[in-house]
C-alpha cells in the first residue's frame, strides 16, 4: 500500500521520527482493508518480478478505492464547502434589518474575530492546491459510522503543574480508578510543561505518577509534549503524536469530574454504533436571540426526535454516503434526504449572534461537549492538526479563554455533517419507600455520594461546577469572553450543528420540555436507572446495532 508520508515540520506541528511516521501510516492513513480487499487480490496476481509496475498499479488501486469512499478527506472537505456555500446563500438572501445591530461589548480581548465563513476560503484554496500536489501531510479519513469490534479505549488526560495539591490528588485518584476498569487499554497523560516539573517534585502524588509511568505493567504512560517539539497548547491532547493505541479515545480533564464505570460503559457502547461523531456527557447549549435561527433549530430538533421515534433510515445512513442515501430515498419513496439541517449564522449580514448557555448541561439541543466524559475516534486527530485548520488553531492560542472544547465539537460536527450524541453521566438511584414493593427513582444530584472509590470521584461534579462558576464570575468578563469566542468560531464555520438528542431518544422517557430554555424535549428522569438506557438492554433502540 502506498502512503503519503508526514514529517510535521511546519504549521506548528513539531518534528516526527521515522517511528512516528510508521505509526501514522498504520494508524491514520492506512487504507481500509475491507474496502480494498478486491484491489489487493488483483494486485497479488501481478508478476512479482516487475516490482515497479506492481507498486504503480497498487497505488492506482488504492487511490481509486480511497477516492470512491464518502469518508475520504477530499470528499469531506467538499461537503463542508457545499455547506458553507449554502450558508452564505441563505445569509445573502436575508433582509439586512433581520436582527438589527450586533450585540455590543464593553470589553476588548484584543483578538480579532475569525473571518465569517472563513473556512470556505481555506478549504477552497486547499482543494485547488491538493488537486495538483497535496504536499507531505497524510490523507485523513472520517471514522466509520460503527466500530463494533472495538472493545477498549485509550484514556487521555492532560496537565502541566503540581502546584495545586487538590487538583493533583484528583488526577492521581482518577488514574488509579480507571486503571482497574476492563475497558481501559491505556492511560495517556499529556504533560504540557518541562519534565522536571513532574519528575523532580517531592509530592507523593507526583512521584506516584512517575512510578506508574515506569512500571510496564501499569497502563499509564506520560507524553512529554515539550520534548516532542510541541508548545503548551490545550490541543496537544488531540495531537497524532501521542499515538493512542485504541480507535476509541476517552477524555477527562485532570481535575475530573471522573464518572462511574456504569455510565461510562453506556457512553462507550453508544460510541460503538456512532463512532463517526463526538459522544459527550457534560454538554453545552448555544442559545439564539434570532427568531429565524430559533425556528431553524426547533425544526431540526423536532425532526431528529421524530427520526429516532420511528427508527428512520436517516439514523443509520451517513448523509455523505450519496449512494446509500439515494437508495434509501428510493426505497422509502422520498424526494429529499430529510436530515436535520445546520443553522446558518449570518453575523455580517444581519448582526446574528449567539449566547453561550453555561447554566445547564442539556441532553437535547446540546451543540458542544466539555472534554470530561467525551469520546472521540482516533481518526479525528489527523483532522484537528491538518494544515488547512491552522487559522483556527492559532485563534485558540491567541484568545484568552483558549476555547479548545468549542473548537473540537464544532470542527467534528462540520467534518461529519452530524451533531454529537449525549449520554447520562450518572445513573439514578432506586430506593424503597415504606417497605412497599414499588420504587421510585431519585435523580443523582451533585451532593450524592455512595460507597466505593468511584462514587467519591463521581461526587466531584459539584465542585467542578462551582469551580466553573467561580471562573465565570470572579474573572472579569470571563463569560463574555467565552461568548465572544463561540461567536467567532461558529461564524468561521458559517453554521451550527442541529444539536443532540438525549439518551432517551425514541423511548417512553422522552418528554416535552417545560419551563425556560426552549429545549423542546427532556429525558425524564435526567439520570436513568441502568435498565432504562435503551441501547444497553435487549429490545431497546440501538441494542442490536452491534452484534452481542
Amino acid at each position: 500500500v502506498i502512503y503519503n508520508i508526514v514529517h510535521f515540520h511546519y504549521a506548528g506541528l513539531g518534528s516526527m521520527t521515522s517511528g512516528d511516521i510508521e505509526m501514522m501510516k498504520d494508524t491514520y492513513i492506512k487504507v481500509d482493508e475491507a474496502k480494498v480487499g478486491e484491489a489487493k487480490v488483483e494486485e497479488a496476481k501481478i508478476d512479482d518480478t516487475d516490482d515497479g509496475k506492481a507498486d504503480d498499479d497498487e497505488a492506482k488501486a488504492y487511490e481509486k478505492k480511497l477516492s470512491s469512499s464518502y469518508r475520504n478527506e477530499e470528499n469531506v472537505f467538499r461537503k463542508m464547502l457545499d455547506r458553507s456555500s449554502s450558508d452564505a446563500e441563505v445569509c445573502s438572501n436575508l433582509h439586512p434589518d433581520h436582527l438589527g445591530k450586533p450585540k455590543e461589548k464593553d470589553f476588548d480581548t484584543g483578538v480579532p474575530p475569525l473571518p465569517e465563513n472563513g473556512v470556505h476560503e481555506v478549504l477552497k484554496k486547499w482543494l485547488d492546491g491538493a488537486s495538483m500536489n497535496r504536499g507531505d501531510y497524510p490523507m485523513c479519513e472520517l471514522p466509520p459510522s460503527k466500530s463494533c469490534d472495538v472493545s477498549q479505549y485509550s484514556l487521555i488526560l492532560m496537565s502541566h503543574t503540581v502546584d495545586d495539591n487538590k487538583r493533583l490528588g484528583k488526577l492521581k485518584n482518577g488514574i488509579k480508578n480507571f486503571a482497574t476498569r476492563p475497558g481501559t487499554a491505556e492511560i495517556i497523560l499529556v504533560w504540557n510543561s518541562e519534565r522536571k516539573v513532574l519528575t523532580e517534585s517531592t509530592k507523593k502524588d507526583a512521584q506516584m505518577l512517575v512510578r506508574w509511568d515506569s512500571d510496564e505493567s501499569h497502563p499509564l504512560r506520560i507524553f512529554y509534549a515539550l520534548e516532542n517539539g510541541l508548545e503548551n497548547n490545550l490541543l496537544n491532547r488531540y495531537h497524532p503524536m501521542i499515538k493512542p493505541k485504541q480507535e476509541a479515545i476517552m477524555y477527562f480533564d485532570d481535575d475530573g469530574p471522573f464518572y462511574d464505570e456504569g455510565p461510562m460503559d453506556a457512553g462507550f457502547n453508544l460510541w460503538k454504533f456512532n463512532s463517526d461523531i463526538q459522544i459527550g456527557s457534560l454538554t453545552r447549549n448555544i442559545r439564539y436571540p434570532s427568531d429565524r435561527m430559533n425556528d431553524d433549530q426547533n425544526k431540526a430538533t423536532d425532526l431528529a426526535a421524530e427520526h429516532y421515534r420511528k427508527d428512520s433510515w436517516q439514523t443509520h445512513v451517513h448523509p455523505y454516503d450519496t449512494e446509500a442515501v439515494e437508495k434509501a430515498m428510493k426505497e422509502n419513496n422520498e424526494s429529499e434526504p430529510g436530515y436535520p439541517r445546520f443553522t446558518p449564522l449570518c453575523r455580517d449580514e444581519t448582526g446574528d449572534n449567539v449566547e453561550y448557555n453555561y447554566f445547564v448541561f442539556p441532553n437535547y439541543k446540546a451543540h458542544m461537549s466539555l472534554p470530561s466524559g467525551s469520546i472521540l475516534h482516533r481518526n479525528y486527530l489527523c483532522f484537528v492538526w491538518h494544515p488547512v485548520f491552522s487559522e483556527i488553531r492559532q485563534f485558540i492560542l491567541d484568545h484568552p479563554t483558549h476555547p479548545d472544547d468549542m473548537t473540537i465539537s464544532t470542527l467534528v460536527s462540520h467534518l461529519s455533517g452530524k451533531p454529537l450524541r449525549t449520554f447520562a453521566r450518572h445513573y439514578g438511584k432506586e430506593k424503597r419507600r415504606n417497605l412497599r414493593e414499588t420504587s421510585e427513582i431519585t435523580d443523582m444530584n451533585e451532593d450524592d455520594t455512595s460507597p466505593g472509590d468511584s462514587s467519591v470521584l463521581d461526587s466531584e461534579t459539584i465542585s467542578q461546577d462551582q469551580s466553573r462558576r467561580r471562573l465565570l464570575w470572579q474573572q472579569k468578563d470571563w463569560g463574555n469572553m467565552r461568548e465572544e469566542a463561540i461567536n467567532s468560531i461558529l461564524g468561521y464555520f458559517g453554521s451550527i450543528n442541529p444539536g443532540s438528542v438525549g439518551w432517551c431518544a425514541g423511548t417512553e422517557y422522552e418528554k416535552p420540555a417545560t419551563g425556560k430554555g426552549n429545549m423542546r424535549f427532556n429525558c425524564e428522569p435526567e439520570y436513568p436507572l441502568p435498565h432504562m438506557v435503551p441501547w444497553m438492554n435487549e429490545g431497546g433502540l440501538g441494542y442490536d446495532e452491534c452484534p452481542k
